[in-house]
């Protein structure tokens, strides 16, 4: 199974991502985010389109609640984009500890960066956000802007 597929759109970037469990869908997210901007970083070495690292050494912590699931995901990836841009560092793992339908406490794993081949990812959007659960596959769609 693939963790995520980056989507046509006019004008920002559109990720539809999949996973087994809704903790896989956050992590799933999470990395998805980050590679599909493109970041490089010493010691990294890029697969295919996947900046691939042997060694994961930047770790924040994550305490959130929220009114609901969607707000959830995005407050979940909007915490990850500060950290993103006040480390300059890019996260390609996560350890999801609890997770609700209004609540996670994860801890985020990541490298510090060079650059991305993406400018400046400015938010974590609702338009068009959905997170639902097709034939025991969770699934959600994301929209950035940049």
């Amino acid at each position: 199974m693939k963790i995520f597929e980056q989507l046509p759109h006019t004008a920002d970037i559109k990720i539809r991502v999949f996973g087994s469990t809704k903790k896989e869908l956050f992590k799933h997210a999470l990395i998805g985010m980050f590679q599909v901007i493109g970041p490089y970083a010493k010691g990294c070495t890029k697969e295919g389109d996947f900046l691939v690292c042997p060694n994961l050494p930047k770790k924040h912590a994550i305490d959130i609640d929220s009114p609901d699931t969607e707000s959830l995901l995005v407050d979940f990836l909007s915490d990850a984009l500060w950290f993103s841009d006040v480390y300059n560092e890019a996260y390609l793992s996560a350890d999801i500890h609890e997770l609700s339908d209004t609540h996670i406490k994860a801890a985020i794993y990541g490298v510090e960066v060079i650059g991305f081949d993406v400018v400046e990812m400015k938010a974590v959007t609702y338009h068009d956000l959905y997170i639902k659960q097709i034939d025991d596959i969770w699934q959600a769609e994301i929209v950035f802007d940049i």
